[in-house]
């Protein structure tokens, strides 16, 4: 019968030497390391070796299923149920950012990229097509919503210039004894019936007297309503959001150390401010350097100038109505004179705005995070986002 090898321990002299050879290649890979980490990489190009320094790019796109470009390039999708891209050994400089998707808005944004540093920025893509669920008085005993109508095909006009993301079925009939009354409707209905939705600008009470600077489009049916309620003022987190003059602001109401990061810019003068982010942002914080408002204030954290008021682009046009859009503290809901948009507070290089909805004759309310619409007598919910794949 042969033997069973018998396994010897390492001697102490020999783990003394394992054990000295591991702290050698450790001190030897620390700076290395270290050099690698904190943004630094060799660069071959040119035929010559050189140190250049880079950052990072974090985007939180808030939808899987969507394309990332930066500079033209695209970037593969992160793992499955993530929605964020950590783009690392980014080049210092400008770099442009596209994210989009069939069917979505493109979302488009330039920034810098600073030495060592990951910059962060919030994507977002609603429907290029409105998407709307009906609201009817009267469903089947299947939920499905019905409309009473004078001739086949007005399914069109009800829904006009979008989709409907269930199904409908449209009668000929005014006959009710098959259908059961949808207490969604009431709901609904009694939330517009006790909201001040109309179409008079959100401005009105701020100056009066300045009125005229608004060209009033002619409006009929909902949009006829008028009143002469205030705006209230809105506020999600430490985020206000309030009118003021003609002009809508997104306010920093928190501690400084907690500021949203695209309050604050890294340039080291108006000029290079300009260049990097924009000049609308040089010329705020100019003004605000000139002003002693404590609206208006400055202030500096981790060597970045950072605001604690962002002017919202409302596209020239008066607003009707605003709120922060559901589920989100970084974007604004705005009832505008041609539709219903959404827009990013975030006007690093610019704003961007999407439709939501196009036309002058509804009104809006939101009510737990849901957005509704009243139309020619008609309610619906406006969906904001498509399903995944």
């Amino acid at each position: 019968m042969p033997e069973e090898p018998q396994i010897k321990g390492l001697t102490q002299q020999r783990r003394s030497r394992f054990f000295w050879v591991l702290v050698l290649i450790f001190v030897c890979a620390l700076p290395a390391v270290i050099f690698y980490t904190t943004g630094y990489r060799l660069s071959f190009e040119n035929d010559e070796t050189s140190i250049v320094t880079t950052g990072g790019i974090y985007i939180d796109t808030e939808n899987t299923d969507v394309e990332v470009y930066i500079d033209e390039e695209q970037y593969d999708r992160p793992r499955l149920f993530q929605s964020a891209y950590y783009l690392q050994n980014t080049a210092i400089g400008q770099h442009r950012i596209v994210v989009q998707s069939a069917g979505l808005h493109t979302w488009v944004k330039e920034l810098p990229v600073d030495p060592y540093i990951v910059t962060e920025v919030s994507a977002f893509n609603v429907p290029v097509t409105p998407r709307l669920r009906p609201i009817t008085r009267y469903q089947n005993d299947a939920g499905v919503a019905v409309y009473f109508v004078a001739t086949t095909g007005a399914e069109a006009s009800i829904f006009k210039n979008a989709t409907s993301t269930e199904l409908a079925l449209f009668s000929t009939s005014t006959d009710i004894t098959q259908l059961e009354l949808n207490p969604e409707y009431a709901f609904v209905q009694a939330i517009f019936a006790s909201s001040t939705a109309d179409v008079v600008s959100v401005f009105a009470d701020n100056e009066p007297e300045a009125r005229f600077q608004f060209a009033k489009p002619t409006l009929s049916g909902d949009a006829a309503t008028t009143s002469t309620t205030t705006a209230p003022r809105f506020e999600q987190g430490d985020v206000r959001l309030v009118d003021l003059g003609w002009e809508l602001y997104a306010q920093w109401q928190g501690s400084e150390s907690d500021v949203p990061y695209y309050f604050c810019v890294s340039s080291s003068s108006i000029a290079s401010t300009s260049e990097r982010y924009g000049s609308h942002i040089a010329q705020q914080i100019s003004l605000d350097l000139a002003t002693t408002s404590t609206s208006s204030a400055l202030f500096t954290l981790d060597d970045r100038t950072c605001r604690t008021s962002i002017k919202l682009d409302h596209l020239q046009q008066d607003v009707y109505y605003y709120d922060f859009f559901p589920g989100s503290a970084d974007l604004v809901l705005l009832h505008l004179e041609n539709g219903l948009y959404v827009t990013e507070i975030d006007d690093r290089a610019w704003q961007n705005t999407q439709e939501l909805l196009p036309g002058q004759d509804f009104t809006v309310v939101m009510q737990n995070d849901i957005i509704y619409i009243k139309r020619d007598g008609y309610y619906f919910e406006l969906i904001t986002e498509i399903e995944e794949n």
